[in-house]
């Protein structure tokens, strides 16, 4: 009987693991390591979009200020491989795609809403990479204030045509979204600084009552806001969401915030502290206090629908 050796064993299951890969990869393609671009066993060439794909759907997630009428604009990067061999220009087509979010919501059991054309505009819905050239620029606009913060929207950018270049099944789609939170939106506010350490006597300087502020939603499970002192140190509050009900709610002052009000001179001593988070009423009061060089001081911040 001949002896099968357990090196020749070894050699054979590498070579059917080899195979096995090479033809996983040969229906996705590879990345090429250089912008994303990729070309697939087969030698075609490819053209993405930057950070495409829905193993970037995170990456794609944007921070919108919903009481800004400022317009928040985000670099588009298409990306095409083996560019410096083509010779001549490539025209890529693009286009927001609102059927692929249906699809998205239905595999992530997701509720992600369409956005429409006064939400968000395309700088140019052709674009040219130039012969030589392996990459083009442009731009999506976003209307922040077409938004409701409340709710979760997704913008899936799409190339739908490249002048005959192959679009890679799975990176000719970027999907931008933004992260709604039910509690979050405009809300009434009102600031209290008192110049002491227990809060007693009348509100001291600065104070002010009926302003309006945007809580921003940060994920679905957590907001943020500023407070009305000093250097406004932003709140960021957490809770838990089980099947509509809010309980479990924290804050805590962003780290950086902290940083910068201690570099100035004021050091936050106690807190912050939830006095009420109501998510029935929408009500949220947190207190907290400071050190400063002229004394102590007693902080609170409401905000209420």
């Amino acid at each position: 009987m001949k002896k099968i050796s357990l090196t020749n064993i070894g050699m054979v299951l590498a070579l059917l693991m080899s195979v096995t890969l090479v033809s996983c990869l040969k229906d996705k393609g590879f990345e090429d390591g250089s912008y994303g671009a990729i070309r697939d066993y087969e030698g075609n060439r490819h053209i993405t979009i930057r950070t495409a794909g829905l193993n970037n759907v995170q990456k794609s997630s944007l921070l919108i200020n919903t009481f800004s009428d400022e317009v928040d604009t985000i670099e588009i990067f298409i990306d095409l491989d083996d560019a410096q061999k083509t010779s001549g220009p490539v025209t890529v087509k693009l286009s927001i795609d609102n059927s692929k979010v249906a699809a998205y919501n239905s595999a992530n059991n997701k509720n992600f809403q369409t956005v429409t054309s006064d939400m968000v505009k395309l700088k140019e819905e052709t674009v040219t990479i130039p012969a030589g050239e392996r990459s083009v620029r442009t731009e999506l606009y976003v209307y922040q204030n077409k938004f409701d913060p409340a709710k979760s929207y997704m913008i899936p950018l799409t190339i739908t045509d490249a002048s005959g270049v192959t679009l890679s099944s799975n990176l000719n789609t970027r999907y931008f979204n933004i992260i709604g939170n039910p509690l979050a939106g405009v809300y009434n506010w009102d600031f209290t600084r008192r110049n002491n350490g227990d809060g007693s006597g009348p509100a001291g300087a600065g104070s002010f009552t009926g302003e309006q502020i945007t809580l921003l939603p940060v994920t679905e499970t957590t907001f943020t806001m500023e407070s009305g002192y000093f250097t406004q140190p932003r709140y960021e509050v957490s809770f838990t969401n089980t099947n509509g009900v809010f309980s479990n709610f924290t804050v805590e002052f962003n780290a950086d915030d902290l940083d910068y009000m201690k570099a100035n001179g004021v050091t936050v001593s106690s807190g912050p502290n939830i006095i009420k988070a109501d998510p029935v009423t929408k009500e949220f009061i947190f207190q907290y206090g400071a050190t400063t060089a002229s004394g102590p001081r007693y902080i609170v911040d409401r905000y209420y629908k």
